[in-house]
């Protein structure tokens, strides 16, 4: 029985290897039988279905491998041009792949002219709206809002102040963009404009700020609501200003959510 067993496993290795030996041996003959044009209508089908770096390098080294086998080739200077050709596609797709990890990166740091020029160095390589989207996403992250509260910019409202004064900033400069969230007790008698507290139950003279809300879609909300109706939670983006007198600070908002 143990002979058996024995020769039964001897038996099934190398039927094993028999078969992958057959198998290496057909995938020689297929290469040996196949026609020079064959293999380079392959390379070409290759190169036409590529759409990513890896399938442009795997074209590139089929038409290397062309070259090689066949340097007499009727198809020589074809292969070498879509050889180049696989090549060129390959190193644009690396190279626009790194530059865009590298604004990602200078983003990060906030370095926003660098980002910038990184854009403009891949322009020629990349679609009109892949170009426009990357420049747009610096401007978003440039400029998106601070969250802050009520109270902090009140608390930093002198800094705010001496900046307008010491920096020769204009009444119409814009400043530092943010996002408040705050509560509306009342509507206000001055017409677009309304104060959000830091709180719901505050007092009238606890810890709020002013917005202007004449840049909104919230101008006729507010005209045509009842102040019971306008009590509640509000957040505001906007940027931070300082009035005309050149001793308070307001917000000038961009969007107005109730929330």
């Amino acid at each position: 029985l143990i002979l058996c067993i024995g020769f039964c496993a001897c038996n099934n290795g190398e039927i094993e290897r028999l078969q992958q030996e057959n198998a290496t041996l057909k995938a020689q003959i297929a290469e040996l039988s196949e026609t020079e044009q064959n293999r380079f209508s392959k390379a070409v089908d290759l190169l036409n279905t590529a759409n990513d770096i890896q399938s442009y390098r795997s074209a590139e080294k089929t038409f290397d491998s062309f070259i090689e086998k066949f340097p007499a080739s009727s198809y020589l200077e074809s292969a070498k041009q879509h050889k180049q050709q696989a090549k060129n596609k390959a190193n644009t797709i690396e190279k626009v792949t790194n530059t865009k990890a590298d604004i990602t990166s200078l983003i990060a740091q906030r370095k926003w002219g660098a980002a910038t020029n990184k854009v403009n160095s891949i322009k020629s390589l990349i679609e009109r709206t892949e170009y426009n989207a990357l420049l747009k996403q610096i401007r978003e992250e440039r400029h998106k809002p601070e969250k802050t509260t009520i109270k902090k910019l009140n608390a930093e409202a002198y800094t705010l102040i001496q900046n307008y004064w010491f920096n020769e900033t204009s009444p119409n400069k814009l400043g530092k963009r943010v996002e408040i969230i705050g509560y509306l007790k009342y509507l206000e008698k001055i017409p677009k404009k309304i104060t959000l507290f830091e709180k719901e139950k505050a007092e009238y003279d606890d810890v709020s700020i002013e917005i202007d809300y004449r840049e909104t879609n919230k101008v006729e909300y507010f005209s045509n609501i009842s102040h019971a109706q306008a009590n509640g939670w509000y957040k505001v983006v906007g940027r931070v200003q300082v009035k005309d007198n050149g001793v308070i600070i307001y917000i000038e908002a961009e969007t107005i959510e109730r929330i």
